[in-house]
């Protein structure tokens, strides 16, 4: 009986946790000013960690747009981004406050699902009775 209000608890505080860091990445969508972006550049980053003794990099893109009649220029941190896609148009959300957010995407949905999964699964064997 313990072990199943253990067990319980530990699925809902798991499926809060998802649940936290997800409202973390809405905010950005649901503050930001939705505008379309075009990447002007890709920039190599030398990554603090080495592998294998080499030093690693990333590789992120630059994005140009314009924000409250102002042409903003930043750099992407949040994906990677190849030569390739150099002078595509994408959109994106952006606020002073909360920086660049591409928007919903299926990694999101998923962990959402998840972590309504978790949540109900330990409420039900929290209160679930014999």
């Amino acid at each position: 009986m313990i072990i199943k209000r253990v067990f319980g608890i530990a699925l809902i505080l798991i499926g809060g946790f998802l649940a936290y860091g997800l409202v973390g990445a809405f905010s950005r969508m649901l503050h930001g000013e939705k505008t379309i972006a075009t990447i002007v550049n890709i920039e190599k980053v030398t990554d603090k960690y080495k592998k294998f003794d080499k030093p690693s990099y990333s590789y992120y893109p630059i994005l140009r747009f314009i924000y409250k009649n102002k042409t903003m220029q930043l750099m992407d941190r949040s994906r990677s981004g190849t030569k390739k896609e150099v002078n595509s148009k994408i959109e994106i959300y952006y606020s002073e406050k909360d920086g660049i957010s591409r928007g919903f995407t299926a990694f999101e949905l998923i962990l959402s699902i998840i972590s309504l999964a978790f949540i109900s699964a330990g409420l039900v064997a929290l209160f679930k009775s014999k």
